[in-house]
């Protein structure tokens, strides 16, 4: 048998075996390689999931708490609107209050001005009638004074032609008196008349004691005019 083509089979043999060695190998390589490859895919997977439900859980959390506070915040806000809207109330009603007080404090002050004019008039009147009412006064004082002057003066006229009358009517009266005094008649009576001497007597002093009483009379004094 001759050797050449038997090391050319064995040769062709070794190619052969190195190839599907080689083949089977890289194909192990290959599966090997695409194991890990796909172990690596699933770990950065599961890594990559891990990290995303981290994420998410976090996220979540986040959304939670964000809630929450969202929550607290309107809350708060609620709360802030509340007691905004109450200080606003308040705050209002303070006003319309303050209004208020001031506008009765303005009626008030408007009532008080009033009066105080009212007052100053009442007083500027009064006085008006108090200085007139003394001018007055002062003019029926002074009036009378001059009318009891006037009276006492014309009292002492009238007295003092009173006092001239009764001294003229007393100097009359004597004079008539004594003309009348001296008009009474004596008894004397003539011899030739004896007979009738009682009755001349008597009617003498008749005669007599009529002028008598008629200067009586004229002796009184006469009755104040």
């Amino acid at each position: 048998m001759k050797k050449g083509p038997f090391i050319v089979i064995i040769a062709v043999l070794a190619v052969l075996a190195a190839f599907f060695g080689y083949r089977s190998w890289k194909m192990a390589a290959d599966r090997d390689l695409a194991e890990q490859r796909a172990a690596a895919d699933q770990a950065e997977a599961a890594r990559r999931k891990e990290e995303a439900d981290k994420q998410a859980a976090t996220q979540a959390e986040a959304d939670r708490l964000a809630r929450e506070q969202a929550r607290r915040d309107a809350e708060e806000a609620k709360q802030r609107l509340a007691q905004l809207q109450a200080e606003q109330a308040a705050v209002e009603a303070a006003r319309q209050s303050a209004e208020e007080e001031a506008r009765k404090a303005g009626v008030e002050r408007e009532r008080l001005e009033k009066e105080r004019a009212e007052a100053q008039a009442q007083a500027a009147a009064l006085d008006a009638e108090r200085r007139k009412a003394a001018a007055e006064a002062e003019a029926a004082r002074k009036a009378a004074e001059q009318k009891l002057a006037e009276l006492e003066q014309q009292k002492r006229d009238e007295a003092d032609r009173e006092a001239a009358r009764l001294a003229a009517l007393k100097h009359q009266q004597d004079l008539e008196r004594q003309m009348i005094l001296g008009s009474l008649l004596n008894r004397a009576i003539y011899p030739n008349d004896y007979k009738r001497r009682e009755h001349y007597y008597l009617q003498i002093d008749m005669i007599n004691s009529e002028i008598k009483q008629q200067a009586a009379d004229l002796a009184k004094p006469a009755p104040l005019k």
